[in-house]
């Protein structure tokens, strides 16, 4: 394709995304000029990179693990979204100036909607304390649930994501914990539903899973972010409990829907994405 605008992705590690072939199948479908490329950036390269991708004149980029966070302080304004979730996974070029936004969270809200199942109310336990972890949380605080439990292996991570929500959104009940058999299990037996999202399980890790699977049992709803594979281990011992799994493609499409239309100005064909995201993952 000549002269065609491009969008990308930059993290590390970035081998296992299929985002590029999702954009790319609709940009062919659509027929639009543009192509979307995956940049594996190591952290003391992020300065460097940004600094590049502005250079290029690039429409935008998403970004996921480990920069998440940390891209903000290279961008020129954030939306307000992005602002309170304290994360940015989406970037746009606007006549030279590097605006981030935060998709993720819609991919969140948009998947538990599509499967109908209630999030006001519930009680949710949250593994990771990143930048998904802000997303996933953000979502649920406007979804309505009552309680969030934060385990994370380090506890002032923690400690810190709870303060912050905690001071935006006094109503909800946000609890730190660190990541022990203890904690996970008092965690667990007053939830209702699990998040994944940190990337432990995610290939090439795939026999790895944070939760042992005698906490997991039959009345739970199981989510995992990661989608690579398709069924972590985390899903697969969940599944064995009788619980409800939810695999990480629906986040990363709806996030995907939202980035595209940032970008391009349109709305993507929602089923196509589907379609190609489990198609490239053996499904």
């Amino acid at each position: 394709m000549r002269n065609a605008k491009l969008i990308c992705l930059i993290g590390d590690p970035v081998e296992h995304s299929i985002s590029p072939i999702i954009h790319n199948e609709v940009f062919r479908a659509l027929n639009l000029n543009y192509v979307y490329l995956a940049f594996k950036v190591p952290p003391e390269n992020l300065v460097d990179a940004v600094k590049g991708l502005r250079a290029l004149g690039v429409v935008g980029f998403n970004v996921t693990i480990p920069h998440k966070v940390s891209v903000m302080r290279y961008l020129d304004e954030l939306s307000p979204e992005a602002e309170v979730v304290g994360s940015v996974n989406t970037v746009v070029n606007r006549g030279g100036r590097l605006v981030g936004y935060n998709t993720d969270y819609l991919g969140v809200m948009n998947t538990f909607k599509s499967l109908g199942i209630r999030l006001e109310g519930m009680s949710v336990t949250v593994l990771g304390a990143g930048g998904a972890s802000r997303a996933v949380v953000y979502a649920l605080v406007l979804s309505g649930v009552e309680r969030v439990f934060i385990v994370n292996r380090t506890l002032e991570r923690a400690i810190s994501l709870v303060s912050e929500f905690s001071s935006k959104f006094p109503n909800i009940c946000l609890t730190p914990m660190s990541l022990t058999t203890e904690s996970l299990r008092e965690a667990i037996q007053k939830s209702h539903i699990i998040i994944n999202t940190t990337s432990v399980g995610m290939y090439p890790r795939t026999e790895e899973s944070l939760v042992p699977s005698e906490l997991l049992r039959s009345d739970l709803v199981v989510m995992d972010v990661v989608y690579n594979p398709l069924e972590t281990k985390l899903l697969r011992d969940a599944k064995a409990r009788g619980a409800k799994v939810i695999d990480g493609v629906g986040m990363l499409v709806y996030q995907a829907v939202a980035s595209f239309k940032l970008w391009v100005g349109i709305d993507p064909p929602v089923d196509i994405m589907f379609k190609v995201a489990y198609s490239s993952l053996g499904s």
